[in-house]
């Protein structure tokens, strides 16, 4: 009997887009899926949607929680898992209709724990599918990982792969997170010392709505990705793994640089201020002295920590079109 592979979606007011991802689901060519959709406490007629394609195939479970977030959705699924194997989709995203027969057949075929593959970024759900006849899976380093090696960084997501079961449950997402959750998650996985392999083909699509998460304006929950890294730099604190502290401690102080000045003329922009220096007077030390980090950029992000002036001016040099939204930011403050 072929293994059972756990796909787990998180669900909040996708009303627009969850059956299309659920059906790219139970169309796969690979049938022994179960597809666990939690529903985050959703406003809309997401909840309704599914429960139609529940009624009309058992390999779909819906499960309902009040509004914690996506992390806690994707916790529950983990709860909930009784397959071989765990995949991770975001509702509004969908698969190649071969993407979990591939991912399967090199998971199983050889040592590695997780495989991914790289995405391809959508601005439809009607994208063109060629068949898949032909594909290879190479082991993947970390360094390979957080790199454009494959086109993304496949680090940073949970999406676009399949792991051993035991292997998801080994670690939480943390609750408290609404932005940099997947980093966190994947790189305490990677830090369990597993073997990663990477496919060549694409095999999911990420689609890009105006309305996603990603795209909305600057909030106190997208500071979290910063809270995110903080805890990975302490988790990290004596992993063997030298990348892996090197890329969470340079990412942790882009995201301090970056998030400083993207709070400016919003609400947020006070605690932001303040928690960007108590984290980073945490690191700074740390930082300066990881030789794993490139001394280049080791200077330029010690030299932005001390004056965000110096890091708003690099953005301008770099994209003159930042210089009006600094203008705008500033005016909304002082407004």
């Amino acid at each position: 009997m072929s293994a059972l592979v756990s796909v787990i979606i998180p669900v909040y007011n996708l009303e627009e887009y969850i059956e299309h991802c659920i059906k790219s689901i139970l169309n796969q060519t690979y049938t022994n899926v179960e597809v666990i959709c939690v529903d985050d406490g959703s406003k809309d007629s997401s909840a309704q949607v599914i429960a139609k394609l529940v009624e009309n195939d058992d390999r779909v479970r819906y499960i309902y929680q009040d509004n914690a977030g996506v992390s806690a959705a994707r916790n529950k699924g983990l709860e909930n898992v009784t397959g071989d194997y765990v995949m991770f989709v975001d509702g509004d995203d969908y698969m190649h209709y071969q993407a979990v027969e591939v991912l399967v057949n090199c998971i199983e075929k050889s040592t590695f724990s997780l495989v991914c593959a790289p995405e391809k970024k959508s601005y439809t759900t009607d994208e063109e599918m060629p068949e898949i006849d032909d594909y290879s899976c190479e082991e993947a380093s970390h360094k390979d990982l957080f790199s454009y090696k494959y086109g993304s960084v496949l680090g940073k997501s949970v999406w676009s792969k399949i792991m051993d079961a035991d292997v998801a449950k080994s670690v939480k997402f943390v609750e408290s997170y609404s932005n940099g959750e997947d980093a966190n998650y994947i790189i305490k996985i990677l830090d369990s010392g597993i073997k990663v392999g990477v496919i060549n083909k694409n095999l999911y699509y990420y689609y890009e709505r105006e309305n996603s998460c990603v795209m909305t304006r600057f909030t106190e929950k997208k500071f979290s990705i910063t809270l995110s890294f903080d805890d990975l730099c302490e988790y990290l604190e004596n992993s063997e793994y030298a990348f892996l502290k090197a890329y969470s401690l340079q990412y942790l102080f882009q995201t301090i640089c970056y998030n400083r000045t993207a709070s400016i003329g919003t609400p947020s922009e006070k605690y932001v201020l303040l928690e960007s220096k108590r984290i980073g007077e945490k690191w700074i030390s740390a930082f300066k002295n990881n030789t794993d980090i490139d001394i280049k950029i080791r200077l330029l992000f010690s030299i932005f920590f001390k004056s965000r002036r110096l890091y708003e001016l690099a953005r301008m040099i770099q994209d003159p079109t930042m210089k009006d939204f600094y203008k705008s930011r500033k005016k909304n403050r002082k407004d």
